[in-house]
Parts: structure tokens; sequence; C-alpha cells
């Protein structure tokens, strides 16, 4: 459990840091949020539940899923001009599925956790 609040609390300060660093404002719009959260999620389940912790994909599957996924955010993106594709969003990007896939892993493993561990 102290290992998931930490990843937590570090990941939302490392976001925090992150978002006011590249668009100068701690609150980003509700577009910015909607996509940085759809990432955030596909790294929770499809990373974090299904690959890392119920073993259900291969991890070379589960990257295949994801960049599918992103790529696809991606696309959609350019199509509807919501904002230019540079360096700084991908790697918010990959932070955001990193920190979902930990989130998701660590979440699961508690949740399944035995009283007595």
């Amino acid at each position: 459990m102290k290992l998931l609040l930490f990843t937590f609390t570090t990941g939302l300060a490392l976001l925090y840091f992150m978002n006011m660093a590249m668009l100068k404002s701690a609150i980003p719009s509700v577009e910015w949020s909607i996509h940085a959260g759809t990432r955030f999620l596909v790294g929770f389940f499809v990373l974090g539940v299904v690959c890392f912790y119920f073993k259900q994909l291969t991890f070379k599957h589960a990257v295949q899923l994801t960049l599918a996924a992103v790529v696809l955010d991606y696309l959609y993106d350019y199509y509807v001009e919501a904002y230019r594709l540079n360096f700084e969003i991908i790697l918010h990007g990959i932070y955001m599925l990193v920190w979902g896939a930990l989130m998701g892993y660590l979440t699961w493993r508690y949740k399944n956790q035995s009283p007595s561990e």
C-alpha cells in the first residue's frame, strides 16, 4: 500500500512540474486532459493490468496495442489540429503511459494481496 501511495503522489508531483514546464499551467485544458487521461488509462489497463499483472498478453503484443492507441490519438490530434506534435508532447505521453502502467500493476497487486501479507 505504501508503494502505491508513493507512486501516486510522486506521479502527481512530477505531472505538475511537467505541466508547468510544458504548458505553463498547472491545470491544462480539458482537451489536453482527455488525451493525457487516455494515455494514462491505456498504460493502466493494457500494460499494467493485462500484461504485467495477469500476463494475458505478451509484452510485445501489449506494446503494439499501446502504440496503436497512441498513434491513433496523435493522428486524431493532427487531423483536428489540436496541437503540433513535438518532442515535449511525446515525452509527456510516454510519462503518462509509464505512470499508468506502474499504477495499474501496483493497484491490482495491492487489491489481490492476502491480508496476511
